[in-house]
């Protein structure tokens, strides 16, 4: 079974990248699209599980992450049918996403579709609209199909804080869901992490900061990870 995006009540969202389990009463099946090598069409279906009509806009970026942060551009390599639709309460909508020649043999990308809430017409001015905005990852070749490789490591960044860099040599995402960090005093350490967004694309890097106090033990560091490319061991060295 096809994982499900299940939502419940209207939220006003400010993130541009927000988590992939929240609001309104739809539910969108993929949440994470993807297209193998020479795919070229693929498709997701909206379903509307509240009684009243919902109008929605759907439009593609291309998704690349520089430092830390998450950059999304406007991009035409993905035709989406329709870009706006309503969907009548207790319906659903199929959307088609069609790649423009050339892009699915042309190498392996990420993207992100957003799905954006049209408010109705007649909202009036000094109303508050809460509208949804769903943003779902779509990967292309091998970045959809290959496997990522973290490589970690870990440094002394400015004002003497320990920091741990993951950096992604393989040619498809990872996910880190957890990090743990043993001392050599056997404490475990609040690591934080400088980005938003727990996904590593293909070439990319994230780092986190160990939250060590001053004074206390020096030495290797322990590390625990659970990402989407599985569980790993490791002892690194400041």
């Amino acid at each position: 079974m096809r994982p499900t995006l299940a939502l419940t009540a209207l939220l006003l969202l400010a993130c541009p990248f927000p988590r992939e389990v929240r609001a309104a009463s739809l539910e969108i099946t993929p949440v994470l699209i993807t297209l193998a090598a020479g795919q070229t069409a693929t498709k997701i279906e909206v379903t509307n599980r509240g009684a009243t009509p919902t109008a929605i806009q759907a439009r593609a970026y291309r998704w690349t992450q520089p430092g830390d942060a998450d950059a999304m551009t406007p991009t035409q390599d993905i035709i989406i049918s329709p870009p706006i639709f309503t969907v009548a309460g207790g319906g659903s909508q199929t959307l088609r996403l069609l790649l423009r020649g050339g892009i699915a043999a042309g190498g392996d990308r990420s993207y992100r579709l957003l799905l954006d809430e049209v408010p109705p017409a007649n909202t009036r001015s000094r109303q508050v609209a809460l509208v949804l905005r769903l943003s779902l990852p779509v990967f292309l070749g091998a970045a959809a199909s290959g496997r990522p490789a973290l490589r970690w490591r870990v440094e002394r960044g400015a004002g003497g804080q320990t920091v741990l860099t993951a950096s992604n040599a393989g040619p498809a995402y990872d996910k880190v869901r957890a990090i743990d960090v043993t001392l050599a005093d056997g404490s475990h350490p609040k690591v934080v992490a400088r980005g938003t967004n727990p996904y590593i694309l293909a070439g990319a890097e994230r780092h986190w900061v160990v939250q060590r106090r001053a004074g206390g033990p020096g030495g290797p560091l322990r590390l625990s990870v659970a990402s989407q490319g599985g569980k790993s061991e490791l002892t690194l060295t400041p």
